[in-house]
């Protein structure tokens, strides 16, 4: 997996921060909690409503995935679809997957980047990512998406390219 080293402009809602303590195993939340601590997101908990650098915040999930690795960081965006407020309601995986750009602007503000998607069959999609986010991460949240809406279970597969990221994704 390729990290960018740039820095991102921008703010996150403290609710897509928290999925870093909500979205782990207990045993790991104050892991979780000083690694917040470390990049300025102090304690008590992200507040959800409050916005908080995404610089910050990414450099947070890097570090969950030089720490404890690829599954950790996985995992934790694939945990995040559960404790987010998602723009609309959805009867599928197609059309939750089709609402994370409008996740996107509503999660962060004056932030790079963006999502694509792409019905490409019944079962399958592709998500192609601008965002600042390690690829990882965004596995996980697409996954997580899919299986919020209804898959029992989404593989997703990635590509990266420069400075896109695509994601097939099936269910």
């Amino acid at each position: 997996m390729t990290i960018s080293t740039t820095e991102p402009d921008g703010d996150v809602r403290g609710e897509m921060v928290q999925v870093c303590i909500d979205g782990v195993m207990s045993v790991f939340q104050n892991r979780m909690r000083d690694m917040l601590d470390e990049e300025g997101i102090e304690r008590p908990d992200p507040r959800p409503e409050e916005w908080y650098p995404l610089a910050k915040f990414r450099r947070v999930l890097v570090a969950v995935e030089e720490n404890a690795g690829e599954n950790a960081l996985e995992k934790v965006g694939e945990s995040t679809p559960r404790f987010v407020d998602w723009p609309a309601a959805s009867e599928s995986p197609s059309d939750g997957l089709a609402q994370l750009a409008d996740l996107y602007d509503t999660e962060h503000r004056r932030a790079p980047g963006d999502y694509a998607f792409e019905s490409t069959g019944e079962t399958t999609a592709r998500v192609v990512s601008t965002t600042p986010y390690p690829p990882t991460w965004e596995s996980g949240l697409i996954k997580g998406t899919a299986q919020h809406f209804g898959a029992d279970y989404a593989r997703v597969s990635t590509t990266e390219a420069g400075d896109e990221t695509e994601f097939e994704v099936s269910w």
